[in-house]
């Protein structure tokens, strides 16, 4: 009985240490965009210049966490010389709609969706076309 009160204890604990965590993240991610310009970002291999993603991470909408589709790697270089890993997943139904995820850190955090026809260009190899 005292063992499982203790594990349940624990549970609890690291649940709430990991929502805390991914929510620090989306803050930090947002507050760097917000501190600094975004000089240039590399997402699949297409360079974006800082003309082309002007305004797109200006508004977050919240993800609803489905209809994840083709997802793609990227880095967003900042004026201050550093740049912010991220992953960035079609969304399925949706034209236009992308998620935005941090992989800044170890924790993995959904910042939230944006709507922009920039990313049009991304195209997914992984696509099977049988």
């Amino acid at each position: 009985m005292k063992l499982s009160y203790i594990s349940g204890l624990l549970l609890v604990f690291s649940s709430t240490c990991f929502g805390v965590a991914k929510e620090i993240v989306e803050y930090d991610f947002k507050r760097t965009l917000r501190k600094h310009t975004i000089v240039s970002a590399d997402i699949e291999n297409i360079f974006f210049s800082q003309e082309d993603m002007r305004g797109i991470f200006d508004h977050f909408e919240n993800d609803e966490g489905r209809y994840r589709c083709e997802s793609f790697s990227g880095i967003i270089n900042l004026d201050n010389n550093e740049s912010i890993s991220v992953e960035i997943i079609k969304h399925c139904y949706e034209k236009n709609r992308y998620i935005i995820v941090s992989k800044q850190y170890s924790v993995e955090s959904t910042i939230g969706d944006i709507r922009t026809d920039k990313f049009d260009y991304l195209k997914s190899d992984n696509i099977n076309t049988e």
